[in-house]
């Protein structure tokens, strides 16, 4: 569990200085020197030193309990994971058989280029039964846009349950039906950016308590930090990296996929030309490990796969469906 910065012996002064500049839990502090920590709070140097030394004792640092294992190890773990299909054949192949447990997936795309369709989906699609070669497991929709329909929901879930019924009548299959899916996606809808962060921070525990969850999904994760920090881009960033950090230990502790949409902005560049760019910045851009840009005009909808650790660029056209996402 991740322990609050109030709870250490910290003088009032550093306490007000710490949470004014948006370090709220020990995580925050992680990998921060001396002299950048009072940079970014306003503290002496020295007044740094002794906060980092009070949160991180020498005797922790010293200490060294990670568990290590060989590449082969890490390999084998791979092979038996499996991944989330999107129903779209063409998808899955780009991602390398769909979206992987352990891993963040960012999703971006200006408004309808299906970010939401593509959640829904997947929020769907983690519950078919082991027989047919699913998860069996469940998800976890934090709204922030408030996008989340759950009569589409019901329309994508109808479909995926009648073509798994007509693919085999074992029994786990029979039993997979609408209540059983609705049921199993546990929502929440964050109406500020320190309620994003209060949900993800208190992930940990929600896994601890809901065993089966294969799946998180943010929608959007930009949409709070967009817009509300006067300037203070510093601040955003460190939020963000607090947030994506996270993320990251949940994601590997709980080997669950997550899955997070972003929106698109405009990049003016020097010569007066512009482009379409994902938001949050240049250095959310190496937050995530996989970034799929989804875009659409009037002929076809296209998946571009620009970031991957395993996968080379490539590009996959889907189509959106009164059943959901699919093959063109």
């Amino acid at each position: 569990m991740q322990r609050d910065l109030t709870t250490f012996p910290l003088s009032q002064n550093a306490r007000f200085k710490l949470l004014s500049s948006g370090f709220f839990i020990k995580e925050d502090l992680n990998g921060f020197k001396p002299n950048e920590l009072a940079t970014e709070t306003g503290m002496t140097v020295q007044e740094a030193l002794d906060v980092l030394d009070t949160v991180f004792p020498a005797s922790s640092k010293l200490e060294s309990d990670l568990a290590s294992c060989s590449a082969l190890d890490v390999l084998k773990d791979e092979k038996s994971s499996s991944s989330i299909t999107t129903f779209c054949k063409s998808l899955d192949s780009l991602l390398n058989g769909g979206i992987p447990p352990k891993k963040i997936t960012e999703l971006c795309g200006c408004p309808g280029a299906g970010k939401t369709q593509m959640c829904l989906q997947l929020c769907v699609n983690v519950q078919i039964p082991k027989s047919l070669g699913g998860i069996d497991g469940e998800a976890f929709f934090i709204d922030t846009e408030g996008s989340f329909v759950s009569q589409r929901l019901v329309q994508i879930a109808n479909s995926c349950i009648q073509e798994c019924k007509g693919k085999s009548q074992d029994s786990d299959v029979n039993d997979f039906t609408i209540e059983k899916v609705l049921k199993g996606i546990y929502y929440y809808h964050c109406k500020t950016y320190t309620e994003v962060i209060a949900q993800v921070n208190l992930l940990h525990q929600f896994l601890e308590e809901h065993k089966k969850v294969a799946l998180i999904v943010i929608d959007s994760i930009a949409f709070h930090f967009r817009y509300g920090f006067d300037g203070s881009y510093s601040l955003r960033a460190r939020l963000l990296n607090g947030i994506v950090q996270t993320l990251v230990k949940v994601a590997s502790d709980y080997k669950v996929a997550v899955v997070l949409t972003n929106q698109m902005t405009t990049k003016i560049h020097e010569d007066g030309s512009s482009n379409l760019i994902p938001a949050l910045g240049e250095s959310w851009g190496h937050a995530c490990s996989i970034r799929c840009i989804l875009s659409w005009d009037e002929e076809k909808r296209q998946a571009h796969l620009f970031k991957s650790p395993s996968m080379a660029d490539g590009k996959a056209t889907y189509t959106i469906t009164k059943n959901g996402i699919r093959d063109v």
